[in-house]
């Protein structure tokens, strides 16, 4: 299959059974491109909820000024580039899937790359964003400026955009055909620029994260362990609140070592279906190719309600209203009594 959108998985099913003929009940030697609802339907029941939660996250950061920090920064670029899986690149890949039209096809080949690399740095730079945070705790204001986050973003963005766009190198809008057979000249471009992103996008970020979150852990625990020590009464006070400081970064840090661990759950079956779409070398039904494309959009709904609801500035953020509200009616109740 031309079409490098996992998504578009009735076409790639047909062709995997000129070779393994398999005898199930999803196969079918006459495929048309058409709607089917249970393939079709939630996908766009998923593109609708990630643009409702990540939603979420911009008015939260529109309404309160507080939550425009360093770190914050790199989730709300999270959150555009999850708004950019369910505004673009889902509906954008099901059209594909329905209608095989040039089109819709070749623009989903690169913003589905574009997506994918954006979310994955983004994810990791929160987790680098933690480690400075966390083991150079009294250096981090002067070390994660706003503009430093300001350049950061915007190297993730641009390098997300290039290497996507890498894909010219043997996908052509004049030559692209997304029932067509890439060549074999094509298909070695395709295999190394796979194998490329694979070390860069799945092997390295895994092994940094793993090993920073342990770092992480490991000192938080040990700060912990500081606590129970004597300190000086004159001190207790800027201790409380050095406390406090930790305990809210230790919680931060254990929220995003959930989302490294949805992270790997989500991806690992992307690029396992992207190497047999590629590759080509063993046989996966249709159903499952459907369930593992969609599963690497679980993090876009995943992500955003871990920290809205575990982070304890967006957790405020949210609660605020609620909070407003109780008390603006126990007012008018009191005023009613008088």
């Amino acid at each position: 299959m031309r079409e490098e959108n996992i998504t578009n998985l009735p076409h790639n099913e047909s062709r995997q059974s000129q070779n393994y003929s398999p005898r199930h009940e999803d196969y079918e030697d006459d495929w048309s491109p058409r709607f089917v609802a249970k393939y079709d339907l939630p996908g766009m029941f998923m593109a609708f909820v990630i643009v409702l939660i990540n939603s979420l996250v911009f008015i939260l950061v529109t309404k309160k000024r507080s939550l425009r920090t360093p770190t914050n920064f790199f989730l709300i670029g999270l959150a555009a580039s999850d708004l950019l899986n369910g505004f673009i690149t889902l509906p954008l890949s099901i059209t594909c899937n329905i209608f095989q039209e040039h089109g819709p096809c070749f623009a989903s080949v690169y913003i589905w790359m574009f997506t994918s690399f954006l979310t994955l740095s983004h994810i990791l730079a929160v987790t680098a964003d933690r480690f400075i945070a966390i083991m150079c705790s009294l250096r981090y204001p002067l070390i994660m400026t706003k503009r430093r986050s300001y350049i950061a973003l915007a190297f993730i963005w641009l390098s997300s955009l290039f290497v996507s766009l890498m894909q010219l190198w043997w996908l052509r809008p004049q030559s692209y055909d997304p029932q067509g057979e890439d060549q074999p000249e094509e298909q070695k471009k395709e295999k190394a620029f796979f194998t490329a992103c694979v070390v860069l996008y799945l092997v390295m970020p895994v092994l940094f994260m793993a090993v920073a979150y342990l770092i992480i852990l490991r000192e938080v625990r040990r700060q912990i362990r500081r606590e129970y020590q004597n300190i000086p009464a004159a001190a207790a006070s800027i201790e409380s609140e050095q406390r406090l400081w930790r305990q809210r970064n230790g919680k931060a840090a254990f929220i995003f070592l959930v989302m490294f661990f949805t992270h790997v759950a989500c991806w690992l079956p992307f690029f396992l279906i992207k190497f047999q779409e590629i590759f080509n070398s063993f046989y996966l039904p249709v159903w499952t190719q459907y369930l593992f494309g969609y599963l690497r959009f679980a993090s876009s709904i995943l992500n955003p309600c871990l920290y809205i609801f575990g982070k304890h500035d967006f957790r405020k953020a949210w609660e605020m209203p609620g909070t407003l509200s109780r008390e603006r009616n126990l007012v008018i109740m009191m005023n009613s009594q008088v």
